[in-house]
């Protein structure tokens, strides 16, 4: 791999495997205890925005954490199963209501 990574996509399952097809790097992780290390190495690696299944995305909030005040990587929820959990749009709502005050959604 001779050049950096700069749009990622990790998940659990192989539906993420699809962004590959538009340049997105995929991750399957094959269970959680590979999070970190995937995270660490795309955040090291120069990464400036992973996108993270939302099922995963509730199952790694040490990880989120981390990552949240930083500049690079942003992690973006994505959902990728047949329904959305509405991860994505909570956070934007929770975003604007921090920084106007007042619950606009």
């Amino acid at each position: 791999m001779d050049r950096a990574i700069e749009t990622a996509i990790v998940g659990m399952g192989e539906e993420i495997l699809l962004f590959n097809a538009v340049g997105i790097q995929a991750f399957v992780l094959k269970d959680l205890a590979e999070a970190e290390s995937v995270f660490s190495r795309l955040s090291l690696g120069g990464c400036k925005i992973i996108y993270v299944s939302e099922e995963l995305f509730v199952r790694i909030p040490d990880i989120i954490e981390k990552y949240q005040f930083s500049a690079f990587p942003i992690l973006l929820p994505i959902p990728t199963g047949k329904t959305s959990m509405g991860i994505g749009l909570k956070r934007i709502a929770d975003n604007v209501e921090s920084a106007i005050g007042i619950d606009i959604f």
